[in-house]
């Protein structure tokens, strides 16, 4: 059905113009453009169809055939070199001659050695004198081809398809004979046999590719046969598709997932009639199914059709008077773990045939752990009575473990009946009830409530201690505790640069920017004069603390506030399906220990959970006391009343809130009375349970930690089945709707956008301007007087000079004291030569190596020579070095007349040098691959403030005025001694060699300083030297993260930064 044009061809064929590309028809044969010929074909047709057709968006083209009777043999082959080519292909060939003869299908595998494929019958005699017509639907996958040649691969070399080369089982070709039968006589358009498979095992979306024929077809062909799971969401299914389906699942289906079809009352009735055996899961959600279609389905069901099943979901089925069915179906279906029926309409008389069913299934030894009725009507008509029922059902030791009953009207004389229940169980962790008259507080307990008849379906019914959870305040501003003071201090001894023990405006003002607080000189003077109130220009020890104090405090308030209005503005925005509960599984509260260990009459444990108004009791046990409190993954302050005196939790943070809270004391049995009922609290004890960063410090201590088998997790959670236990549950990460859309979709990471972004690599470039810039100032003149001389000279060192950075550098940082310039001894030069064989007795001795030593270190005088900026030692700069040797080159080997030319010479001397060179190139090579990674990234991203700090910290001591803070080899070496990152495959000596390796390559070596000094991100690769260099077990990233932890552990500003941040 598309365009083409007859071109004439050479030969007497045709040339067909398709939209694939050519079709060649010549001497009774067709061609496609680059691959097989088909024999006897005379004509050719292509057309497309539409990509919709398709689930990966192929091109079809339909190719029809006339076969002359001379030509009754035919096949079905693949090629090599064709824009068809691809992976596994489905061919369906029908035979269209005669309105009897029957279609034959034919599956093949588009495969490197599949070359199995059986031709196409002859006819019969009786059919010898008729043409024979074939028309095939071939995917963009598959290329039909010449009957009898050996088929080529048409996958990409090497891939698993390429490999396989298995012959196609007779058992498919019957299986794509059936299924083709079946569509020609539902009158439906076949597909790929695979695409059918890949949209059982949910491989792909069905899409619209689905319906009760093609279902009816597949089964026919058996497609069904042997699945352990059947995924066909949105797929259009209908009454009698999921009757052939009940009727075709036999004993093998585990899950069946039906969600958002329209089985109906007959197709239900059938699949809870089937014999599913080993059937553990069945979904059948927004079905609309009804109550008649449940009561069918739930009456099969509880004659034990699946007595292995775990799971059903019958959520969105408009459900509004099966409950009773669905109890009956509870009562006898024991294993059952998980009943979904949220967003239905059952009301409260409904429900009580629905718990008096729980109630059985509990009573009976069921596991029923999970059950969610969500979004109906159970406060209308007759929930009390409901209420009963299922508060009988928790009074007692149940399976039940989550429970969530959230917008369904309940008044608060029915929360207090719930309540009555729940008070004596221990089993149930997680309860919902937002949307109601009651909510749940910190324990776990019902707190029932009056809201004057409201529905509870209003925004305004959302409990008011959910808006304070989510304002994340158990305090205003966090405030400052003992440990980020001592930051402070600690701080302030490495800003006192001169050790005077006061600090100057210059010095606060470097400390200020170092810490992220831009100053000028007159804002920091300013400071210093506010701050100690006189005539001095400078801060000691303590009025810094203070200055410091109140700074942090007023950055504090303003992140504070602004998060609280976001956080607001998020819970306004959050739908109702959204709202935060006291669920302790799916907001991830914890099980905390606290302890106390003293002598003591009675101990209390006060949290800012309930205000302080609520004492939890210790109980003494092996010489200390303890209680267990849940508690969510926020930040929450306790304290405990031992006796009459109230106490901080050891090992715990503590801070001063803004004012003082007056805490009633408690009195026990046989223990005095106090001399106050109450007494102000300014000090209190901090614990966050909130995931922590990789590099943020422990704020747990032993007086209160998570129980053990209590990980910490994520702050929003939903509660799945467990796969790897079937029956049980787990917790997973909860990403609700308003959150997603508020955060970035996630880039793919890419280099240019890392925080590695302006590393300059070494090239043939950067190598060609740094190696014309040394060969200016070298002597080359005075020893090649000859210009074709010089320029074969310049251009062999030029060929050379990755492989002499390396040497330069490893050479000069085992000369390097860390504060002058780096360069080559003369001892090293000797030790270098040596080692590589280069010394010999006549022309390339010791005392010779000397007097190339001196001569290459002289510098040529001129008036137009500036002076250099680097301070020059005993040692051969980078151009020197380089002059030297090529002078060692041609005295040993070109002198020696061992070689013919200036060029062999360089290159025997780099020769010499390979099995130095290579190692240091290779190992170069190897750690940038690592640390340019994602991993080391976001390592260093999360931490790049802090890194920052130590950075500024730690640089510019030996800087002149006015110049550039860069961090020299000694800084960056005390930064290595205090972290103490020294070991076997890392010792001290190796320090400038790890230096080296973080600084990039800079053409200037002689009139910029740069080159010998780290800038911050130069720092962070030294970092990364250091962690690569040290040869510990595991990937890179997992190295460098223990080392940036060690170095905010060191540097003692982690808890200041953090402050910082918040």
């Amino acid at each position: 059905g598309s365009q083409h044009e007859h071109v004439p061809a050479a030969a007497g064929g045709t040339c067909v113009a398709t939209p694939r590309g050519a079709v060649r028809a010549e001497g009774g044969a067709m061609k496609l453009r680059d691959g097989p010929l088909l024999h006897g074909a005379v004509h050719a047709r292509a057309g497309l169809r539409s990509a919709d057709a398709s689930p990966h968006g192929e091109r079809w083209s339909a190719v029809k055939l006339h076969l002359p009777p001379a030509r009754g043999r035919g096949g079905l082959r693949s090629a090599e070199s064709t824009p068809f080519a691809n992976s596994r292909a489905d061919f369906l060939l029908r035979d269209f001659s005669s309105p009897e003869t029957s279609p034959v299908a034919w599956r093949a595998r588009a495969s490197a050695r599949s070359n199995s494929l059986p031709s196409l019958p002859a006819p019969a005699p009786a059919e010898q004198g008729v043409v024979q017509r074939f028309h095939a639907f071939v995917p963009s996958s598959a290329v039909v081809g010449g009957g009898g040649r050996r088929s080529m691969p048409s996958s990409r070399p090497g891939s698993k398809e390429s490999r396989e080369g298995a012959p196609v089982p007779m058992s498919a070709l019957h299986k794509a004979e059936d299924y083709s039968r079946e569509c020609a006589r539902q009158g439906i358009v076949p597909v790929s046999l695979d695409v059918a498979a890949k949209i059982i095992s949910k491989q792909i979306s069905s899409k619209a590719l689905v319906g009760d024929r093609q279902i009816a077809a597949w089964c026919s062909a058996g497609l069904f046969d042997g699945q352990t799971e059947i995924h066909l969401r949105d797929s259009q299914v209908g009454e009698e598709g999921a009757q052939v389906i009940a009727a075709k699942l036999g004993t093998t289906v585990q899950i069946l997932d039906l969600t958002g079809n329209a089985v109906g009352a007959r197709g239900a009735g059938a699949l809870g009639h089937a014999a599913l055996p080993r059937l553990r899961a069945l979904s059948l959600s927004k079905n609309g199914l009804g109550d008649a279609a449940v009561q069918t389905l739930c009456a099969g069901l509880q004659e034990g059709a699946a007595p292995q099943l775990i799971r059903l979901s019958l959520s969105e089925n408009q459900i509004s008077r099966a409950g009773h069915a669905l109890g009956g179906m509870l009562g006898a279906q024991l294993r059952l773990n998980f009943l979904d029926l949220h967003w239905n309409f059952i009301a409260g008389d409904c429900a009580l045939g629905l718990f008096q069913g729980v109630e059985a299934n509990l009573a009976n030894g069921g596991s029923l752990a999970r059950l969610d009725l969500s979004w109906n009507c159970l406060g209308n008509g007759g929930a009390k009575a409901a209420m009963e029922s299922l508060a009988r059902a928790l009074k007692a030791e149940c399976s039940l473990v989550h429970l969530d009953l959230s917008y369904n009207s309940l008044r608060a004389e029915d929360c207090v009946v719930l309540a009555g229940g729940l008070r004596d169980n221990h089993t149930l962790v997680g309860l919902h009830l937002v949307g109601n008259s009651a909510s749940v507080d910190a324990d776990g307990f019902v707190i029932a409530r009056d809201v004057g008849g409201a529905s509870g379906m209003r925004p305004a019914s959302v409990p008011a201690e959910l808006l304070a959870q989510a304002d994340d305040t158990g305090m205003p501003p966090r405030l400052i505790t003992a440990e980020e003071k001592g930051a402070i201090r600690a701080c302030f001894n490495s800003i006192d640069i001169d050790g005077s023990g006061t600090l100057e405006p210059e010095e606060l003002e470097t400390a200020l920017n170092a810490l992220g607080l831009q100053t000028t000189t007159e804002e920091a003077t300013a400071l210093i004069a506010k701050s100690n109130g006189s005539a001095k220009d400078c801060l000691d020890l303590e009025e810094f603390v203070a200055l410091m104090e109140s700074l942090i405090l007023q950055e504090r308030a303003k992140e504070w506030e602004k998060n609280r209005l976001e956080r607001l503005s998020m819970e306004r925005d959050r739908s109702f399906l959204e709202a935060r509960t006291s669920c302790w599984i799916c907001e991830s509260w914890q099980a905390v220990e606290i302890t106390y260990v003293g002598e003591a009459h009675a101990v209390w444990a006060l949290t800012s959970l309930d205000d302080y108004q609520k004492a939890t009791p210790l109980q003494q046990e092996f010489g200390k006391w303890s209680c267990i409190r849940m508690m969510p993954p926020d930040q929450v302050c306790v304290v405990l009343q031992v006796d009459n005196n109230i106490r901080l939790v050891e090992g715990l943070q503590s801070a001063s809130p803004k004012e003082p809270i007056e805490m009633r004391l408690r009195q026990a049995e046989g223990m005095a009375a106090a001399a106050t009922a109450t007494v102000p609290v300014s000090e209190v004890s901090v614990l966050y349970l909130g995931s922590k960063k990789r590099g943020d410090d422990d704020d747990g201590g032993d007086s209160c930690k998570c129980i053990e088998g209590q990980p910490s997790v994520p702050k929003r959670a939903v509660v799945i089945s467990d796969p790897d236990n079937p029956g049980g549950f787990c917790v997973k990460p909860r990403i609700t709707e308003t959150e997603f859309r508020a955060r970035k979709q996630k880039a793919t990471w890419v280099f240019e956008k890392s925080i590695f972004a302006a590393w300059k690599f070494e090239g043939t470039k950067l190598y060609a301007n740094a190696c014309g810039l040394d060969w200016q100032h070298g002597k080359v003149a005075k020893f090649l007087k000859e210009q074709e001389e010089q320029d074969e000279a310049a251009e062999a060192c030029g060929a050379h000079y990755g492989p002499f950075v390396r040497l330069f550098r490893r050479c000069a940082a085992n000369c390097s004291d860390g504060v002058s310039t780096p360069g080559v001894s003369m001892s090293t030069c000797a030790e270098l030569l040596s080692s590589a064989g280069v010394i010999d007795e006549q022309y390339c001795r010791l005392a010779d190596v000397d007097t190339m030593f001196i001569a290459a270190r002289v510098r040529e005088k001129g008036a137009d020579k500036r002076p250099f900026a680097v301070k020059v030692a005993d040692t051969l700069l980078r151009f020197q070095f380089m002059e030297f040797l090529l002078r060692v080159a041609l005295a040993r080997f070109l002198k020696t007349k061992e070689v013919a030319s200036i060029a062999e010479a360089v290159r025997r001397l780099f020769r010499s040098f390979e099995e130095t060179v290579s190692p240091l190139a290779d190992n170069l090579q190897t750690f940038l691959k690592d640390l340019h990674t994602e991993a080391c990234d976001n390592i260093l991203r999360e931490n790049e403030q802090m890194l920052g700090v130590v950075y500024r910290l730690n640089s510019g001591r030996w800087s002149k005025p006015a110049e550039e803070r860069l961090m020299c080899c000694k800084e960056f070496e005390a930064v290595l001694i205090g972290i103490d990152c020294f070991n076997d495959a890392f010792p001290a000596r190796d320090v400038t060699y790890v230096f080296s390796m973080g600084l990039q390559l800079y053409p200037d070596e002689l009139y910029n300083l740069d080159f010998a000094q780290m800038t911050f991100l130069e720092f962070l690769h030294g970092i990364g030297a250091v962690a690569h260099l040290r040869r510990e077990p595991g990937p890179l990233a997992e190295r460098l993260g223990r080392l940036v932890v060690g170095l905010a552990a060191w540097s003692k500003i982690g808890g200041l930064l953090k402050s910082l941040k918040r």
